[in-house]
């Protein structure tokens, strides 16, 4: 058994407002989030910005505990406040529940999750919580998801590289065994095994809305727990699974692949995997079942010891291969361990009317083919820039990305 992935956090940023047992430098936006004037346009401040589309962005401002205490009460009422982003700020168990505590005061006399009929018409308008890299352990994230049980107004919900371990996702577990309105959960590079999985794969079963997507990357996560990530999406109604920098394997991915459904596409993020030609293929298989694939080399994969993907030309080729008529819309593959005769293959499948040329670098002015739906095919180094250019007058246009992801979206990280 692999021993436990650390929980690792990028070292501090340096603040605009020096931290301090006052968190100094946040009396300008205390002020503004109480102020009902609208927010038109970005307003910047000595701790913080605001955005007019509801963003309090916090990220990397050295708050701690003391400026979580001054902030969150403010934030939960204005009416400014759509997704708090408070990611990087050391906030703690103490922040965790001083936010939980915020959220039950817009309900005097109510205990913190407990129902309440009236939430949605007079609580708090907080679509977003984003508290990623923030010292939280299972204590913090237990009473955080008291409160959430019962909420529905937050629709994701961001825990990276917090160190959960298996009893705080098991207590995000329970939280969603009765919360319908969470859409979006992240729990990256937080100390999650088998175990905890297996709780969690328990509670959305009973769950009678799915989590769209779940971010599990960074937790060291191997074969073994392939079932059950493949019955997230087969059987709890999972669409987007992101798993990079575990260790899956060829085995994962075939596991994987087989969960994969043509009537409901799937978005798979397995960068980072020590995915091979074996798994490769088996993904190519199923790639009427995929609209977004993943292969390439996640950010943190050196840091947390996870084996590169290598599918070389020859799973290059067969996800190629199978690309016309596929549900595929992205295609990451960067540093996936292969050459421009792989990357050939992949103009040559956007190419089709063109086969009778042979291999080679075409370079047509002409559409992509109507069977190929590719939006983005990230290639990386190694490949000819001007076999990169043709790929990209091949594509079609990109679609907006998700609201959740957007709303997270931090001018400090």
């Amino acid at each position: 058994m692999r021993p436990p992935v650390p929980v690792r956090c990028p070292a501090p940023v340096p603040s605009t407002a020096p931290p301090g047992p006052e968190a100094t430098g946040l009396e300008p936006l205390l002020a503004r989030l109480a102020d009902p004037a609208p927010v038109e346009a970005a307003e910047t401040f000595p701790v913080g910005m605001l955005r007019p589309d509801g963003r309090v962005d916090l990220c990397k401002q050295a708050l701690g505990v003391a400026g979580a205490l001054r902030v969150l009460p403010l934030a939960v009422r204005s009416p400014h406040a759509r997704h708090l982003l408070l990611g990087t700020n050391s906030v703690g168990d103490t922040g965790a529940a001083a936010l939980a505590d915020a959220l039950s005061a817009e309900h005097p006399g109510e205990v913190p999750g407990a129902p309440s009929p009236d939430r949605a018409a007079g609580g708090h308008r907080l679509e977003t919580l984003y508290l990623g890299c923030n010292h939280i352990s299972a204590e913090g994230a237990g009473r955080l998801a008291g409160w959430l049980a019962h909420d529905t107004t937050v629709r994701a919900l961001w825990l990276k590289r917090n160190p959960l371990g298996d009893a705080g996702v098991t207590a995000v577990a329970a939280m969603l065994r009765r919360n319908t309105s969470i859409r979006t959960l992240d729990l990256v590079n937080t100390g999650l095994t088998p175990h905890g999985l297996r709780a969690l794969l328990e509670a959305l079963l009973d769950r009678p809305v799915p989590v769209e997507r779940l971010f599990l990357s960074g937790n060291g996560l191997g074969p073994d727990a392939a079932g059950l990530l493949a019955a997230l999406a087969r059987d709890a109604g999972v669409r987007e699974l992101y798993l990079a920098a575990n260790h899956l394997g060829d085995a994962g991915a075939r596991a994987l692949a087989a969960a994969a459904r043509a009537d409901r596409p799937l978005s798979l993020g397995l960068g980072g995997n020590g995915v091979g030609p074996a798994g490769a293929r088996a993904l190519a298989a199923a790639l009427d079942g995929v609209e977004l694939l993943d292969l390439g080399r996640p950010p943190s994969e050196r840091a947390l010891g996870a084996p590169p993907n290598a599918i070389g030309d020859d799973g290059v080729a067969a996800l190629a291969a199978a690309l016309p008529g596929s549900a595929l819309r992205r295609l990451e593959l960067r540093h996936a361990g292969f050459t421009a005769r792989g990357a050939v293959a992949l103009v040559d499948a956007l190419l089709p009317a063109c086969a009778d040329e042979g291999p080679g670098l075409h370079f047509h002015p002409a559409l992509p083919a109507a069977s190929v739906r590719l939006e983005y095919l990230g290639l990386g180094p190694g490949i000819p820039r001007q076999l990169k250019q043709e790929v990209r007058a091949l594509l079609h246009p990109a679609g907006p990305a998700h609201p959740d992801l957007l709303a997270i979206n931090s001018v400090y990280r």
